[in-house]
C-alpha cells in the first residue's frame, strides 16, 4: 500500500497509521460526547420550562404599617388589662342599661354617650371601606370580624386589619355581593351615618360643661372600665382608619394621601364624609 510522505504524517493528529493513515478527530470535529449530550439536554429543558415566577404573596409581617396596627392592638389590650378601673362590672351594666332604655336623656354623661354611640358608626364605615376588597382574602374572612367589631371594636377588627391583603386593583360594582353593592355602596347609607355622626358631635358639644368633663374623667379613671376602654378603642379605630380610606381611594383611582389624612383627622364624621364624596365603582 502506498505510504504518505513523512511531512504529511507529521502534520496529521496522532492516531493509527497503517495501510491508510487515519487521524484522530479533534475536539472541534467531535459530534457528541456524554458531557456534551447532558449539556444539550439541560439547555433544551431550560428553554421548554416557563420562566420562574417571583413570589409576590403579601406578607403582613414585612409591612411596617401592619406592625403599627399590631402595636395598637397590643396597646389596647394592655389598657384593658392594666389601666382600666377594676371591679366596675355592676356600674358598667347599669350604664349600658340606661344607654339603651333612655338614650340622649341626660341620664348618662353626654361625652361618654356620644363616644359610646360613635362605636356603632365606625364599624359601619369600616364595612363600607373593606367589603369591596373582601373577595378571596386568604387568611381571615372579612364578614365575621366586621360583625364582631360592632360589639368588640378593635379587639375583633384589629387582627383582620393586620392580616388582610391589600386590594387596590379596580373593582367592578357588578362583582360585589348584594349587601355591599346595594347597602354599603349606597349614598343613602353614607348620608345616614354622616348625619348621625354630626348629631353625636353636636349633642356632646351642646351639653359640654366643665362639670361634664370632670365627670367623664372620673368615669375614665375610677368608675367605669367600659368608659376607659371604649374611649381608647375609638381612638385606635380612628387612627387605623387611614389605611382603609387610602386603600379604598386607590381602588377607585382617586388616591391622595393628604386628603385621606384630612378625612381621618376628624374622627367618626370625617370618614363618613369621605363615603359621601368618594367616586362610585364602575359597573
Amino acid at each position: 500500500a502506498p505510504r504518505a510522505p513523512p511531512a504529511v504524517i507529521a502534520a496529521l493528529p496522532r492516531g493509527r497509521v497503517g495501510g491508510l493513515v487515519l487521524g484522530t478527530p479533534t475536539r472541534s470535529m467531535m459530534t457528541s460526547t456524554p458531557n456534551h449530550r447532558r449539556s444539550n439536554a439541560t439547555a433544551i429543558r431550560a428553554s421548554a420550562d416557563p420562566p420562574a415566577r417571583s413570589d409576590t404573596t403579601y406578607a403582613p409581617w414585612r409591612d411596617p404599617t401592619r406592625l403599627g396596627l399590631l402595636t395598637l392592638w397590643l396597646g389596647l389590650g394592655s389598657v384593658a388589662a392594666f389601666v382600666a378601673p377594676k371591679g366596675t362590672a355592676d356600674f358598667d351594666a347599669g350604664l349600658v342599661t340606661t344607654l339603651v332604655s333612655a338614650p340622649f336623656s341626660g341620664a348618662v354623661n353626654p361625652i361618654f354617650e356620644a363616644l359610646f354611640n360613635s362605636l356603632g358608626v365606625v364599624p359601619a364605615v369600616y364595612a363600607a371601606l373593606l367589603l369591596p376588597g373582601a373577595k378571596d382574602q386568604p387568611r381571615i374572612p372579612t364578614v365575621p370580624p366586621l360583625a364582631a367589631s360592632f360589639a368588640l371594636g378593635f379587639f375583633a377588627l384589629g387582627p383582620y386589619l393586620i392580616a388582610r391583603e391589600p386590594r387596590t386593583e379596580p373593582t367592578a360594582r357588578s362583582s360585589l355581593g348584594w349587601a355591599t353593592r346595594t347597602i354599603f355602596e349606597s349614598k343613602i347609607f353614607a348620608g345616614a351615618n354622616a348625619a348621625f355622626a354630626a348629631f353625636l358631635i353636636a349633642y356632646g358639644a351642646a351639653n359640654f360643661t366643665s362639670d361634664v368633663a370632670d365627670g367623664f374623667v372620673a368615669m375614665w379613671r375610677e368608675q367605669s372600665a367600659l368608659a376607659c376602654v371604649s374611649s381608647c378603642d375609638l381612638a385606635v379605630l380612628s387612627i387605623a382608619m387611614y389605611g382603609a380610606v387610602a386603600e379604598d381611594m386607590r381602588r377607585r383611582g382617586c388616591h391622595d394621601g393628604v386628603k385621606a389624612a384630612a378625612f381621618c383627622a376628624v374622627p367618626v364624621l370625617g370618614p363618613c364624609v369621605y363615603l359621601l364624596t368618594r367616586p362610585s365603582l364602575p359597573e
